[in-house]
């Protein structure tokens, strides 16, 4: 929620001081425990200890990361043998390319928004699978 919400303000046209990030994560933090958690003076400098929250970017590695894993898993299930070369492929490249390239050696393209729309497809179909089972 804080992250959504700091970034919904830059994409806005914001500037945000320290100030305004103290009071967004204090109103998450209120929002979030409401009355079961007393809010002390200083809890909304906690913003502070996140390094994902202040660089650049960070968080994003994690969706970039599902994605490309999620490609590469259905590549697998669905072309097989040649799925796992190129994966194997991008493996043995290591760090020696840049994420774009390494995303392309094992298949998947993560340039434009199909890879993505896959992924949040399948998290979908997970998350239904789940709630049948509630």
């Amino acid at each position: 929620a804080y992250q959504r919400e700091v970034y919904r303000r830059v994409d806005a046209g914001e500037h945000l001081q320290a100030s305004d990030l103290n009071a967004i994560k204090r109103d998450v933090l209120t929002r979030f425990w409401g009355d079961a958690v007393e809010i002390n003076d200083g809890a909304e400098l906690t913003w502070m200890r996140q390094p994902h929250y202040y660089m650049g970017l960070y968080s994003y590695t994690y969706s970039a990361g599902l994605t490309i894993a999620t490609e590469v898993n259905r590549r697998i299930q669905t072309e097989g043998e040649t799925a796992v070369q190129d994966y194997l492929a991008a493996l043995k490249a290591g760090a020696s390319v840049g994420p774009v390239a390494f995303a392309a050696l094992a298949g998947v393209d993560v340039t434009g928004p199909d890879a993505l729309r896959r992924t949040i497809k399948a998290i979908g179909a997970m998350v239904e699978e789940l709630e049948k089972g509630l």
